[in-house]
């Protein structure tokens, strides 16, 4: 039975292999991360009272059905670090690293970690939208792993799932295709100076907002607990700026502003939100959903500007400095909060994955596919798809990955 490997568990990744198995085509999904689901896994829905497409449970709804299949296996915690062979019959070496619980005894009691003396546990289980739900042992604050002879989760496991001898191990597997969809990094905002991240507890990323919310509902200005009433949103922080070497539009981040912007507007109705942006580019929308939200009364500003940088006090909230809209003068303003929207970078993984397969990469570092350079050969049987290859949203992420499946089950034909 032809089988394919799919590096990368996100929305395109997921994608494709229930596309493959809805033909009965087996397919390892080999996910370096402890859980598959990818970046969006950390995203919240931003609908209360009805779907504002966000898109979000597009994709965790995939994941359940993944679950559920008996053509998909899923290997977390995997990388990819060797592959030989042939169009059709490529031999691949996959390494995958100790959890130290073995998933086939774990059943997520929860014991472990109320028990575990590290404050927050040192053995955690997966967030709620991922997939598999099993525990894995954190080796940064672990006190086994800092010298320390502890091993309280292990007699309080109940069905001695915790096995510290684990080791790194590595398994062969035959398939006849291999996708590449190891998704993409989110900018780094330290890197950006000007904007005192790290530096201002109040000023944070938009992922961060997205964890926030999906975890305890809600978001509070970090130094104060409490709810803001004066939100900035910059955008474009690591796009459109040839110092990061990414001068592209990463092309969600504006879409999922708007969406955040609009629920934290929900939360609190007399929140003020001003937006800061070079060009507003919602590419999913066909109407501008920000400028008519923003004539309703609905006390939101819309600054097409960049902000020069953001002045971080030893008391006090941050305070932007910007240039007007119209460039006539320079302002300074406070807000209680400020989110920064980051942009989108290839995986890190990207170049090593890249001179594995005998790929080539775009001049921003994604792999090459459709843009008329040395691009994927897909008669090699060697596919890429979401976001590893540019800058997508969701949505677009999942109809690039069921487009690669059509063409996996063409090749795979081909090959019969």
């Amino acid at each position: 039975m032809a089988q394919v490997l799919i590096v990368g568990g996100g929305t395109a990744g997921i994608t494709v292999a229930l596309g493959l198995a809805k033909r009965g085509i087996f397919s390892t999904i080999a996910e370096k991360s402890p859980t598959i689901g990818g970046r969006v896994s950390e995203l919240c829905c931003k609908g209360v009272t009805e779907c504002v497409r966000c898109d979000v449970c597009l994709s965790n709804d995939k994941i359940k059905d993944l679950v559920q299949s008996d053509f998909i296996r899923v290997l977390t915690d995997t990388e990819l670090v060797r592959v030989t062979g042939k169009p059709g019959a490529y031999r691949a070496t996959l390494k995958r690293s100790a959890s130290f619980v073995r998933e086939d005894a774990c059943v997520t009691c929860g014991a472990c970690t109320e028990a575990c003396p590290v404050e927050g546990g040192a053995i955690r289980c997966s967030t709620h939208d991922s997939a598999p739900k099993t525990y894995r042992v954190d080796t940064k604050i672990c006190s086994r792993f800092k010298g320390e002879d502890c091993e309280i989760c292990v007699d309080v496991c109940p069905t001695g799932a915790i096995d510290f001898s684990a080791a790194t191990s590595k398994k062969q597997i035959t398939v006849s295709a291999i996708i590449v969809a190891n998704g993409y990094e989110p900018f780094d905002p330290s890197i950006e100076k000007r904007y005192g991240y790290g530096i201002c507890s109040d000023v944070v990323s938009a992922v961060e907002v997205e964890r926030s919310i999906n975890r305890t509902g809600r978001i509070l200005v970090p130094s104060t607990g409490t709810t803001p009433k004066r939100i900035a949103m910059i955008q474009c922080v690591g796009s459109r700026d040839d110092r990061f070497g990414a001068s592209y539009c990463s092309k969600v981040c504006c879409k999922y502003a708007l969406k955040i912007g609009q629920l934290l507007r929900i939360q609190n109705p007399e929140a003020h939100i001003s937006f800061f942006f070079l060009d507003w580019r919602p590419s999913d929308l066909i109407d501008d959903e920000l400028a008519t939200w923003a004539t309703k009364g609905n006390d939101i500003a819309l600054i097409r500007s960049r902000p020069a940088e953001i002045i971080v006090g030893e008391l006090g909230p941050p305070i932007l400095r910007f240039a007007s809209s119209n460039d006539e003068e320079v302002r300074e303003e406070e807000f209680d909060l400020v989110i920064l929207s980051v942009g989108i970078l290839p995986p890190i993984d990207a170049p090593e994955l890249a001179s594995l397969l005998h790929l080539k990469t775009t001049e921003q570092g994604f792999i090459a596919v459709d843009n008329g350079l040395d691009d994927v050969d897909e008669n090699s049987g060697i596919f890429a798809a979401g976001c590893c290859t540019g800058p997508k949203d969701i949505t677009d992420s999942v109809m690039d990955g069921m487009t690669t499946a059509g063409k996996v089950i063409s090749f795979l034909e081909v090959l019969k």
